[in-house]
């Protein structure tokens, strides 16, 4: 018995029943003519949770979002031309991230390229220097041949993007005309249907065999008495920040929690986590006394260039631990980098690792420093305004709800998070874009984590960040999200205070500063939000506990003077030198 069909959409069915036998649910479709097929296919099938979106570019950190809430991988499917590009920043975000991506393009067939064809450009690996695996998989074919190539390449893209290399992977996928459904290509068997259509899915999960490296890592931590642990950006879980506050206690080693990490926040907080250490290591003082014997990298580099500096000078023993054999070193100074599941290694350690907490003299007076500091912290925050970009983060963790995703933006914000934010027994998990470390997709991203979790999720971004990602705010109001954005408005680019730069005049001014002199709160309003502006810690508060309960998009704008921020956090950093130097001196036997 013969059966009519369309071989674009046989094609794309079958495509899309292989990724939902994966488990794989969510679907970022932004529209357009060429990739009808794709977009059918998914749609058809009741199993994904479909997210159309215009803008391509918010598309794609949209499902950036998706996936470092999910931990699964996100898929995305844009028509051809210039879409495609559309996507390159936050694939390159999610290359540097590890975020795994699958990446479903429609595009010409490959006899249009170059011929002035409307809409069709080079796709051909277009992403290729931040993709993870990439395949054509050429026009649709009616042959088994062809069939077992696209279940081929369709199994490798997901389990390289979910275990084997994860990241984003890119799958083009060339139609001829004609897309609708209803309009045949082709009279086919029911029998040879069938077997077009039989799956064979098979996932592999990577195991690694790393006896001799966890045996070597724990002899060398035996070793070494004065250790420091930092860890960088990373979606660090329960279990292994759990093994990794056991792993603290029993080497001795304290953490320097980096701001994008998450570490400082939860009912492991007070345990051996040191947030204070960008004061600690401006110390020279510090520096001469503390000069550890062992630093340990867990996860991404880290957000402040002082902790860069304070490695590459370090004569330390450095170790990178990451998975993949990550070369996450901005100082250049690691000469040794251990390719293993950091979980793995910390429970391995813990049980040949006897306990080191009687040896006091390293951990303690670190751990003494870094309380003062953090009073220091309350007695000179508390009494200023919400005007001073410091006291915002202070401000911020302080009166956040337990149990929330917290996203931070790039430029100041994540580094005032880094510099200034004390630990919370509250769990706030973090979330940022520390890959690349651009500020644009950022309310997007936020979007996306917030639209797949039922907890409330808050942003914490500054004027020039949010004018980048202003179409992301439709996701908002098309998918009833509801997100708080805590909005630093200095007047544009108020991190380049920080630099040489501010010292020529016009200049500056002219091309650094770039004050947008926009009205959010029409902007806000346009998208049906609630807008708030505050200019004293008490608003704020109150604008926060507001937006917490809110079902809508908020937007609570601070309107800050860059400038005088700046002479704050100056001011900071020498009254706590001055403290540090101190309690060094009146200890020193």
């Amino acid at each position: 018995m013969k059966q009519k069909i369309n071989r674009n959409t046989l094609w794309c069915e079958i495509f899309a029943n292989y990724i939902a036998e994966c488990g794989i649910k969510n679907v970022c479709i932004s529209p357009g003519s060429r990739s009808t097929p794709l977009t059918l296919a998914f749609s058809h099938n009741k199993f994904f949770r479909i997210f159309p979106i215009v803008d391509e570019r918010s598309s794609g950190f949209f499902a950036l979002g998706l996936a470092k809430s999910s931990n699964s991988p996100t898929i995305v499917i844009t028509t051809s031309g210039t879409a495609v590009a559309e996507l390159y920043p936050a694939i390159i975000e999610a290359y540097y991230q590890r975020i795994p991506l699958i990446i479903c393009t429609a595009d010409r067939p490959a006899y249009l390229r170059n011929q002035g064809a409307n809409q069709t450009i080079n796709q051909d690996n277009i992403y290729r220097n931040h993709i993870r695996y990439f395949a054509d998989a050429g026009l649709p074919q009616l042959k088994h041949s062809g069939m077992n190539r696209l279940k081929s390449i369709t199994g490798k893209a997901v389990r390289i993007s979910r275990f084997v290399n994860p990241g984003p992977v890119h799958i083009n996928f060339p139609f001829d005309k004609p897309f609708e459904p209803d309009i045949y290509t082709d009279d086919v068997s029911s029998d040879l249907l069938i077997k077009l259509q039989a799956t064979d899915n098979k996932e592999i999960k990577i195991k690694q065999n790393s006896t001799a490296a966890i045996k070597t890592f724990v002899d060398t931590v035996k070793r070494k008495r004065r250790g420091i642990i930092i860890c960088g950006f990373n979606n660090y879980g329960k279990e292994f920040i759990s093994s990794l506050v056991e792993f603290s206690f029993k080497s001795g080693y304290p953490v320097f929690a980096d701001g994008s990490s998450g570490l400082r926040y939860g009912q492991h907080s007070k345990s051996n986590i040191i947030e204070n250490f960008n004061a600690l290591i401006r110390s020279d003082l510090f520096l001469k006394k503390f000069d550890p014997e062992i630093i340990l990298q867990v996860g991404g580099s880290a957000t402040s260039n002082p902790v860069h500096d304070f490695i590459k000078s370090s004569r330390a023993e450095k170790i990178l631990i990451n998975q993949y054999g990550d070369r996450n070193d901005p100082s250049l100074s690691a000469k040794k980098r251990i390719r293993i599941n950091p979980l793995e290694l910390f429970n391995s350690a813990n049980l040949l690792l006897k306990d080191r907490r009687k040896n006091k003299d390293w951990l303690r007076p670190i751990a003494e420093m870094n309380n003062k500091l953090n009073d220091l912290k309350k007695q000179l925050f508390d009494i200023k305004p919400v005007l001073y970009e410091p006291v915002i983060v202070h401000t911020l963790i302080n009166h956040l709800p337990a149990d929330c995703n917290l996203m931070i933006s790039n430029s100041l914000p994540i580094r005032d998070i880094d510099f200034f934010s004390t630990c919370s027994e509250k769990r706030i998990k973090v979330d940022t874009n520390r890959g690349a470390s651009g500020i644009d997709g950022i309310t997007s991203t936020a979007l996306g984590i917030a639209a797949n979790s039922s907890r409330p999720t808050f942003l914490i971004t500054g004027d020039l960040a949010f004018f980048h990602d202003l179409n992301g705010l439709h996701n908002s109001l098309k998918f009833k999200i509801p997100l708080t954005v805590i909005l630093i408005n200095n007047g544009g680019g108020g991190i380049f205070e920080s630099l040489p730069i501010s010292r020529f005049g016009k200049i500056f001014r002219d091309n650094f500063s770039t004050p947008l002199k926009l009205e959010f709160e029409k902007i806000v309003k346009a998208f049906n939000g609630i807008y708030y502006i505050v200019d004293e810690t008490k608003g704020f508060i109150n604008a926060l506990r507001k937006s917490s309960n809110s079902k809508s998009l908020s937007v609570i704008e601070i309107r800050t003077d860059a400038r005088l921020s700046k002479i704050f956090r100056s001011e900071f950093w020498e009254t706590a030198t001055g403290e540090i130097e101190k309690y060094i001196n009146d200890n020193s036997g």
